[in-house]
């Protein structure tokens, strides 16, 4: 059993308002395998059980896929031969990558001239946002049968419908289409955690079938690139054009025939494996490339997260971690420790009796069920964070949703930033203490203008405009002296105020952030906030949302991180609209359930998902099949052949420069 799907795998789309809401049409579950025929170790199967069967067997030079026959009254499949024939192009490289600048992609080019012809449809995948979602799904299976000879696993996190429209131009050539796509991606994508994106584009006719930047896998600007999918293409095929645009962006190249050792007959990072059948390798030159590249200090940005457990044939699950894990029914923990005893049984981490679950914060405790929908599972932190709900599919909380950056809290006086309520007040009690809030303008610029270690503004000193951003000035309404630890404290009296103002000790410095500076993110007037020791038009912010509350929400809610509207007590999202009997809140908080334009509760069953090592977000139009692929690249730990860990992590490089080639 092998899961690729991030354990929140979620698909969105968008409304008729234009609103991104996330999908429950397409359930994950435990479906998904991987493994080879018997008696027939040069061979490789991915299979999914999740609607019949469906999946295919790679021998050594053909293809087979299976499939349920929707029309059969019985369970009956059909098998079937795939053939890659009729593919009327062949993907060739016209110059092997040098070193050039970064507004120049590295494509995979087409020898047909035939002009592009768009489809204006869904229906090519299929018009239900659950088959779009499975064949993707089987996508992503076959790539990790290839990149699995790299030892590593590629997870799908989720899917996005561009269901109201494209968000950029798709005229034009590949460095035209890619460039816009990456504009779009640092514009829309910052608040969304992914190491890759990539833009899927479903066309009739076409000239190349895909762009990227060659060796950029871990710049954040360029770890992009653009897949088309062509008329008559199989899945099998279209997987070997994602794993060598992905192959590129990490610095594969091509292979020179002459020069590799392909242990079959055509390698993945050959320009005619597109048409080949069968299983697929890397050669001797990609398998030598990855060498280097891991070995590269590069690929540190590579190595920022934890690898999940991936459990092999004849390695059992570590029960009693608290990660559930196949083949385990629950996990609850140590039995000590364990907080459902009722539902699962700590020893052998299977459910007890009829119980749906054992584990998770959205897992009855009494009943051994799957909560319902609109059960609190986490509480607020900040006026900024926002409580989630159980959404009624899952065991776990849904995802932390925070207010977006820059929008207003604590009654419109300050802003949110990062997650935090940027209140001055809270800043000089978390300083000083209770008794301490912040002063007056006079006494900030009194302090601020003197230029000392009591007030300034950075090196630079403070200029007017800024003077609020620099040093942080509290008035201290107590007669007891203030005494604080690791601080020494200047008292100015001015304006029948005492006004505070702090200096962190040098000795300390190296081990504690200095609290003394006014916070990014506070308000320094209309419009305006701080950021590095100066007051800058809110306007001016690289990571603005494209979601304004007084536009979007109505005036009765704020934008979240997810770009939705969280509306206030009395109005419904999903764009703040007055309902009386409304508790307020977003569709993303797990609470609330979207079902055309209204908003139900609803309850859904769905088992707990497992971990991720390399993420992907994807996104795909209906009116024309486009879809985003964000990869979140994690350490790669290797593995033997009994499936055990040898204790080395190692990753793929992706310098820092940009080695490209264009026709």
């Amino acid at each position: 059993k092998q899961s690729f799907l991030d354990p929140h795998f979620l698909v969105y789309a968008y409304n008729k308002s234009g609103t991104l809401y996330p999908d429950s049409s397409f359930i994950k579950r435990h479906c998904l395998y991987q493994g080879y025929a018997a008696e027939v170790p040069k061979s490789v199967v991915t299979l999914s059980t999740c609607s019949g069967l469906r999946g295919l067997l790679l021998l050594q030079n053909v293809s087979y896929g299976i499939e349920p026959l929707e029309s059969a009254a019985a369970y009956e499949h059909m098998l079937y031969q795939t053939k890659n024939n009729k593919i009327d192009f062949s993907p060739v490289q016209e110059n092997y990558p040098t070193p050039q600048q970064v507004d120049q992609s590295y494509r995979i080019l087409v020898k047909s001239e035939v002009k592009t012809k768009f489809v204006f449809q869904f229906d090519y995948m299929g018009s239900e946002v659950a088959v779009a979602a499975e064949k993707v799904v089987h996508i992503f299976g076959l790539i990790n049968t290839m990149f699995s000879q790299l030892n590593m696993t590629i997870i799908l996190t989720s899917l996005e419908l561009w269901s109201d429209q494209n968000k950029i131009s798709l005229s034009g050539d590949a460095n035209e289409v890619l460039q816009r796509f990456v504009s779009w991606k640092e514009q829309f994508l910052f608040q969304r955690s992914h190491d890759m994106a990539y833009l899927l584009i479903y066309r009739d006719h076409l000239n190349y079938v895909g762009a990227t930047y060659h060796g950029m896998a871990c710049n954040p600007k360029f770890a992009a690139g653009i897949a088309l999918y062509p008329q008559m293409i199989t899945l099998d095929a279209f997987s070997v054009v994602m794993v060598q645009l992905i192959g590129i962006n990490l610095g594969f190249t091509y292979d020179n025939i002459y020069n590799c050792y392909c242990p079959g007959i055509t390698c993945i990072m050959n320009s005619e494996a597109i048409r080949s059948h069968g299983v697929k390798f890397f050669s001797s030159c990609s398998m030598d490339e990855f060498k280097h590249m891991v070995s590269q200090p590069e690929f540190e940005c590579l190595q920022n997260r934890t690898v999940p457990e991936v459990v092999y044939q004849g390695r059992t699950a570590a029960c009693g971690n608290g990660i559930l894990e196949p083949p385990e029914q629950c996990d609850c923990g140590l039995a000590e420790e364990c907080t459902h005893k009722k539902c699962c049984n700590p020893v052998d981490c299977t459910l007890i009796g009829y119980a749906e679950c054992g584990n998770g914060p959205c897992c009855d405790r009494k009943t051994c069920l799957i909560a319902e929908r609109g059960r609190l599972c986490r509480k607020m932190t900040d006026p900024c964070d926002f409580p989630e709900y159980c959404n009624g599919s899952s065991t776990a909380c849904v995802p932390d949703v925070k207010s977006a950056d820059l929008e207003p809290c604590n009654n419109k006086t300050a802003y949110c930033f990062e997650g935090v309520c940027q209140d001055p007040d809270v800043q000089c009690a978390k300083l000083f203490g209770k008794f301490a809030k912040v002063s007056t303008y006079l006494c900030t610029q009194e302090v601020n203008f003197q230029g000392d270690s009591f007030g300034n503004c950075g090196k630079l000193g403070c200029n007017f405009g800024s003077i609020l951003c620099g040093t942080i000035v509290c008035h201290w309404t107590h007669s007891k002296i203030v005494s604080i630890v690791d601080y020494d404290v200047q008292y100015t009296y001015l304006g029948g105020h005492i006004c505070l103002s702090g200096y962190l000790r040098p000795e300390t410095k190296g081990s504690l952030v200095d609290a003394t500076r006014m916070n990014n993110g506070t308000m320094c007037g209309v419009n305006k906030y701080c950021y590095g020791g100066l007051c800058q038009e809110a306007s001016s912010y690289p990571n603005r949302p494209n979601c304004q509350s007084e536009r979007n929400c109505s005036g009765h809610g704020v934008c979240n991180n997810l770009l939705n509207c969280h509306c206030d007590v009395g109005y419904s999202p999903p764009i703040c609209e007055p309902a009386p009997l409304s508790p307020g809140g977003s569709y993303d908080d797990g609470f609330w359930y979207p079902q055309g334009e209204s908003f139900l509760r609803k309850r859904y069953a769905a088992p707990q998902k497992n971990g991720l090592l390399i993420s992907f977000y994807i996104f795909l139009p209906i009116l024309i099949l486009t879809a985003i692929i964000a990869l979140k690249w994690d350490k790669i730990r290797f593995w033997n052949r009994e499936g055990t860990i040898s204790g080395e992590f190692v990753s793929e490089d992706g310098s820092s420069n940009s080695n490209q080639s264009s026709s």
